[in-house]
C-alpha cells in the first residue's frame, strides 16, 4: 500500500510541475502578447498582472489563517516569501539561464518598488507588532503604488514600434482579426495559462508535503523548507520562463511585485481582519536574510546595471542560508 501511495505521489507531483513548466512558458508569452497589443511596458505586466496572481497561494494562506486564528502562519509565509521572492525567484534563474539587464527608463521604477518593500519591512520589524491602523496605512501604500505605476505604464518603445508598423501597413488591405488574435482572445488566453500556473503549483505543494509525511519529517522542517519554495513556486517558474526567453522587465515586475503586495497589501488584510495585533517580534532574526537580499539586488539594480551569474548565486546562497537557520 506505502509503495502505491508513493509511486502514485511521485507520478502526480512529476505531471503537476511538468504542466508548471508549459503554463508558466505560455504565461509570459501571452504577457508580451498583452504588452504590445495594449501598448504598456513590461514591467508593469509584470508587476501588475503576473504577481497579483501569483500571490494568490499566500493570499489564500492568510485568509485561512484568520478564519482559524492563526495570523502567525500566515505573518511567517508573508515573511518568507518576501525573502523567496527576491533571493530564489531571481537568483536560481539567473544561474540556470542568463543575466538581467536593466533598461534605463524601468532603473527609477524599480528602485521605487525596492525602497517602498525595504521601509515598510524595516519599519514593521521596528515596531514588532502590528494592527488595524498600521493595516489600513500599508493597503494604502499598495494603492498608491499601483496608481503610480498605472500612470506611468505606457512604453515609448512601443508606441514608436507600432507607429513604424501603422505607417508601413496603411496602403495594404486590412487583414480579418482572428479572435484569439485580438485584446479579448490573448487576454484569455492569458487568463487560462495563468490559472493553469495556480492549479499546477497547488498540486505541486499538495504533493510534495504528502510525501514529506510519508517520510515522517516534521511539520516545522515542511514549514521552513517546501512551504518557503512552494508558496514562492508560480513566481519562480514564471521568472525562469521570463529569463530564459530574455522577457527581463516580466521577471522583475513578477519578483518585485510580488514582494511589494505581500509585504503590503496581504500583511495589512492581515492586520485588519485576524482581531488582534500580529506579532512580528518572532520574525526578527531572519530580517538581515531580508535586507542582505534587497541590498544585493539593489547593488546590481544601481551599480551594475545587470544582475549577473555573481549576483545571482549570491542570492541564491542568502535563501539556501535562510533554510538553513530557520
Amino acid at each position: 500500500m506505502f509503495d502505491i501511495l508513493l509511486i502514485g505521489y511521485i507520478s502526480i507531483l512529476t505531471f503537476s510541475i511538468s504542466l508548471l513548466c508549459f503554463a508558466s512558458d505560455f504565461t509570459v508569452k501571452y504577457s508580451v502578447k498583452i504588452a504590445k497589443l495594449f501598448r504598456v511596458n513590461k514591467l508593469f505586466v509584470g508587476f501588475a498582472l503576473m504577481a497579483v496572481s501569483t500571490g494568490i497561494p499566500e493570499l489564500s494562506i492568510a485568509i485561512s489563517s484568520i478564519f482559524r486564528k492563526a495570523s502567525q502562519i500566515a505573518a511567517g509565509t508573508i515573511i518568507g516569501s518576501n525573502i523567496g521572492d527576491v533571493s530564489l525567484v531571481l537568483g536560481l534563474p539567473i544561474l540556470l539561464f542568463n543575466s538581467i539587464f536593466i533598461k534605463k527608463s524601468e532603473r527609477n521604477n524599480l528602485l521605487l518598488m525596492l525602497t517602498i518593500s525595504l521601509f515598510v519591512m524595516t519599519l514593521v520589524f521596528g515596531l514588532g507588532e502590528i494592527g488595524r491602523i498600521e493595516g489600513v496605512l500599508l493597503i494604502l501604500l499598495y494603492v498608491l503604488v499601483m496608481w503610480w505605476m498605472f500612470k506611468n505604464r505606457k512604453e515609448k518603445e512601443v508606441k514608436v514600434e507600432v507607429r513604424r508598423k501603422e505607417k508601413e501597413v496603411n496602403h495594404e488591405p486590412k487583414k480579418k482579426e482572428r479572435f484569439f488574435d485580438s485584446k479579448f482572445g490573448v487576454s484569455l488566453k492569458l487568463l487560462v495559462s495563468v490559472l493553469f500556473v495556480l492549479l499546477s503549483s497547488e498540486l505541486s505543494v499538495h504533493f510534495a508535503i504528502k510525501l514529506s509525511k510519508m517520510f515522517n519529517y516534521s511539520l516545522e522542517v515542511i514549514g521552513a523548507t517546501i512551504f518557503a519554495i512552494g508558496t514562492s513556486l508560480p513566481e519562480l517558474m514564471l521568472s525562469m520562463s521570463a529569463i530564459k526567453r530574455k522577457e527581463f522587465s516580466l521577471a522583475l515586475g513578477n519578483s518585485l511585485g510580488s514582494v511589494l503586495e505581500q509585504g503590503t497589501l496581504i500583511l495589512g488584510i492581515l492586520a485588519i481582519f485576524s482581531g488582534e495585533k500580529i506579532n512580528l517580534v518572532p520574525f526578527r532574526s531572519v530580517a538581515p536574510f531580508m535586507l542582505l537580499s534587497y541590498l544585493v539586488l539593489g547593488f546590481g539594480i544601481i551599480k551594475m546595471k545587470r544582475l549577473n551569474r555573481l549576483l545571482g548565486a549570491i542570492l541564491l546562497l542568502i535563501f539556501i542560508s535562510f533554510l538553513i537557520y530557520y
